[in-house]
């Protein structure tokens, strides 16, 4: 019985928000506001490099409380789903 307890408290911490946080990246085009990729100089340095033509673009600060997943409805030919997933994969390294 007493197994069964330990093995069942192990597992809920496993599970818990703040363990599977941990395995989240900092930063997702999915969950992150353009304004937070922005003001973060290393996710900013990976969105100019997979965006170089909309980087410097002034319409980019109205949108800085969307994601890019949001702003790809309105510039699909811009935001595809593989450049996105790129970005996607130079924000996980990010810590």
């Amino acid at each position: 019985m007493f197994r069964k307890l330990v093995v069942a408290a192990a597992f809920a911490v496993a599970l818990s928000p703040a363990a599977l946080a941990q395995d989240a990246p900092k930063f997702s085009t999915t969950s992150s506001t353009i304004g937070a990729i922005l003001d973060n100089e290393e996710a900013k340095a990976a969105f100019i490099k997979a965006f170089p033509e909309v980087a410097d673009n002034p319409q980019l600060d109205a949108a800085r409380e969307m994601t890019l997943q949001d702003v790809k409805g309105y510039a699909p030919d811009i935001f595809s789903d593989e450049k996105l997933a790129a970005l996607d994969a130079e924000l996980a390294k990010i810590k």
